[in-house]
């Protein structure tokens, strides 16, 4: 876990991250991390906004998505922050595009802040699951 997160950590701290195949790498690897924790802690978490538009349309939400044809996931996604969207599941952060992957990495602080306080506030924070978002949430604040 070291290795990746490192990567993430140091790319959220650049003036101008470097989207190469390292990054796509360390996202995957943190998708499928996130895969496991957020089925097993089954907490939703709306996060931060990760839009390249000026409005808020696009943020970093938890929580099981519809995204294949009839089957729902539990997982982080880039989802559409419109009303009438019911927070469509858009990208994998792997997905998004170079812009918007600037974007995830600086916003990874504030969503695992977030996310680990959503994770107590539910009562799971003491979980294997909820101390490893904690853990995440202490990484990315000290980078911050």
């Amino acid at each position: 876990m070291n290795d990746f997160v490192t990567l993430l950590v140091e790319c959220g701290r650049a003036a101008q991250p470097t989207v190469d195949e390292k990054l796509d790498d360390a996202l995957t690897r943190l998708d499928h991390l996130l895969a496991g924790v957020s089925a097993d802690l089954g907490v939703e978490y709306y996060g931060p906004c990760v839009g390249v538009e000026a409005v808020d349309a696009h943020r970093l939400v938890v929580r099981a998505h519809a995204w294949d044809m009839g089957r729902a996931e539990w997982g982080v996604r880039v989802c559409s922050a419109a009303p009438q969207a019911h927070w469509r599941a858009e990208w994998t952060l792997r997905g998004a595009g170079r812009l918007r992957k600037a974007l995830i990495v600086r916003a990874l602080p504030e969503f695992f802040a977030g996310y680990a306080q959503a994770v107590a506030a539910a009562g799971r924070g003491q979980s294997a699951s909820g101390r490893r978002v904690a853990e995440l949430a202490r990484r990315f604040s000290a980078a911050t």
